[in-house]
């Protein structure tokens, strides 16, 4: 094509934590090939607007117009998000669209006839969930908020949780299983699966947030998770581990599939023939199946040196013993830290010197970056039981407060690197958000047309991480209404480029671009990317697109920033089309 091959990522939205870790994968394993990548945004299909802030979200759809046969080379599509609310019939109709403009298409955590991808091992982790509440804890009645059949996740789910059920004998009735949506809002189902199982001891849920919607209306029952009933999980999102209690769930690691999906993609520009690749998935014990809730359950096999190594991969669930970057080492310093830990607490023996070498080990451990391998929650969590574990060993007042003071200590010098970190991010993201607080405010004082207003809205992006955008307006807004077919107008103007951090506004008689350049216009940076493409609309109305660095800051912020630039280049248009009136007599 004589250009760099471009690889487009068709998502739901950059702000969900699940496509940041897809995008994460991609792009690292992208840094060793010549290829530039555009994540491109299109919300959901069939998502009811009427419950959400913005409800003119639709015209994100409008991104899918921009991509053509001739800006780019593979599209990697992460379809069961985009159509989690909708109909297969309707998902294949989306992806239709897509496949009518002979690019390549390969899958992200989505499986459908006719198209390659990489998918989750949904199967596994959800076996050894429930096997781990029939074995261990017991229990029997275990039920299931599911999701909707289309969604072939929600259907492999589903199959592992009936046939581990079966597995094990458990008598499954159609009022233990409830379908419901992959969200945190349909509260009426999670009061439905309670109301028709009153004796229910465990529930599983299709994902996290169905989970944490769960949580809510057994808080309001005054139910607490792992005590009462046992809740888990899919997905492992953030929210999991921070919820209380922490969420036990099936980790379903999308830094990895983002990264095999991207090693199909390259085959793909290397002339390969694709198929299906399948991905892993752990089961991540916490809190929710009453692990912390009640000291009689702690297991005093985490005080067994024979059983180290299954604890290791239970907590360090990340590590992979067989992928190249994992550290051999990791494991082995983990049991040895445990090692003399159990040692310490078996001999019953406390003096300073000995305490200090165990601190010494522990930060050994922690300098081989362990905590990558890992969930914070879990690993406090585990830290958690084995001092409780260890303190019960304990009869005399003044050991149990040395084993205390020992195992605090090690859980203080964690959150101390945690915090280290998330305060820096946290200043970063809290400068970001004051400068787009004043955006809007300053384009207001602009008093008449100018390109280079658009220029002067640029130089605020350096706070978001961003050295490269380019602004493509159209020469006149499009209306478009929810349900409308969206049609790309003939023109396109690229207003303003910014490159390596350098901001140009261009020349009136060089702005027209077609939309097979909008990733590779002559100003765009001769450096490989990674861009996010926004829409820019206010309520029915589109101005156009900007795309931007996909940066830390932008992941979490970015359909903020570009609401703001988009209500600027509303400000600019009114400007352009005002005429002021003669002055009344």
């Amino acid at each position: 094509m004589g250009r760099r091959r471009t690889i487009g990522f068709v998502v739901s939205g950059i702000m969900d934590e699940f496509i940041e870790q897809l995008c994460r994968g991609i792009f690292s394993e992208a840094t060793r090939d010549d290829v530039n990548i555009v994540t491109i945004p299109v919300k959901y299909i069939d998502r009811e607007m009427k419950d959400i802030p913005d409800l003119f979200e639709y015209q994100y759809k409008t991104n899918i117009k921009n991509i053509t046969e001739n800006n780019l080379d593979v599209l990697i599509v992460a379809a069961d998000c985009i159509g989690c609310l909708t109909t297969g019939e309707k998902l294949k109709a989306f992806m239709d669209e897509l496949s009518s403009k002979n690019i390549p298409i390969i899958l992200a955590a989505a499986k459908m006839d006719g198209y390659p991808g990489v998918i989750f091992d949904n199967k596994t982790g959800i076996k050894e969930g429930i096997t781990y509440l029939v074995k261990d804890l017991g229990i029997n009645n275990i039920c299931m908020l599911k999701a909707p059949d289309h969604n072939e996740d929600a259907s492999e789910r589903y199959e592992a949780f009936l046939e581990t059920a079966d597995y094990y004998r458990l008598k499954i009735e159609p009022k233990n299983v409830v379908t419901t949506n992959l969200s945190s809002v349909c509260r009426e189902d999670y009061e439905k699966i309670l109301d028709m199982n009153p004796d229910a001891e465990a529930i599983f849920c299709a994902n996290d947030d169905i989970a944490i919607g769960l949580y809510g209306v057994m808080k309001d029952r005054g139910l607490t998770p792992g005590k009462e009933i046992k809740v888990m999980g899919f997905d492992n999102s953030t929210n999991a581990g921070i919820i209380t209690p922490s969420l036990t769930t099936v980790d379903a690691d999308a830094t990895h599939l983002g990264s095999r999906v991207f090693s199909m993609a390259r085959m793909l520009l290397e002339g390969w023939d694709v198929g299906e690749m399948t991905i892993p998935t752990r089961f991540i014990l916490r809190d929710s199946f009453g692990s912390l809730l009640d000291k009689e359950n702690v297991d005093q096999r985490i005080l067994d040196k024979q059983y180290l190594e299954e604890y290791f991969y239970r907590i360090f669930f990340k590590y992979d013993s067989f992928n190249k970057n994992s550290d051999p080492e990791i494991i082995i310093t983990f049991k040895t830290v445990m090692t003399i830990l159990i040692d310490y607490i078996n001999d019953n023996e406390y003096n300073l010197e000995r305490v200090g070498f165990v601190k010494k080990k522990v930060d050994e451990f922690f300098m081989k970056g362990a905590l990558k391998y890992t969930d914070i929650s879990v690993l406090l969590a585990y830290i958690d039981r084995v001092k409780i574990a260890a303190m019960n060993r304990f009869d005399g007042y003044a050991r149990k407060c040395q084993a205390y003071e020992t195992y605090s200590s090690i859980m203080g010098k964690i959150a101390g690197i945690l915090h280290s970190n998330d305060e820096e991010f946290d200043n970063i993201k809290d400068e970001s958000l004051f400068t787009l607080k004043h955006l809007v405010e300053d384009a207001l004082a602009f008093n008449e047309y100018k390109d280079e207003h658009y220029e002067e809205i640029f130089k605020n992006l350096n706070y978001f991480g961003v050295n490269n955008a380019y602004l493509y307006i159209y020469d006149k807004p499009v209306s478009h209404r929810n349900g409308e077919d969206f049609r790309l107008p003939d023109t396109i103007r690229l207003k303003t480029a910014m490159t390596d951090g350098q901001i140009m506004t261009l020349p009136y008689e060089k702005q027209i671009i077609s939309a097979d350049n909008l990733f590779d216009n002559e100003y765009i940076t001769d450096n490989k990317y990674n861009m996010v493409l926004m829409p820019l609309y206010f309520r029915e109305t589109l101005y156009g697109s900007i795309l931007y660095d996909l940066t830390d800051i932008t992941y979490k912020s970015g359909e903020f920033l570009a609401n703001q630039y988009a209500l600027v280049a509303r400000i600019i248009d009114r400007l352009h089309f005002y005429v002021p009136q003669p002055d009344m007599p």
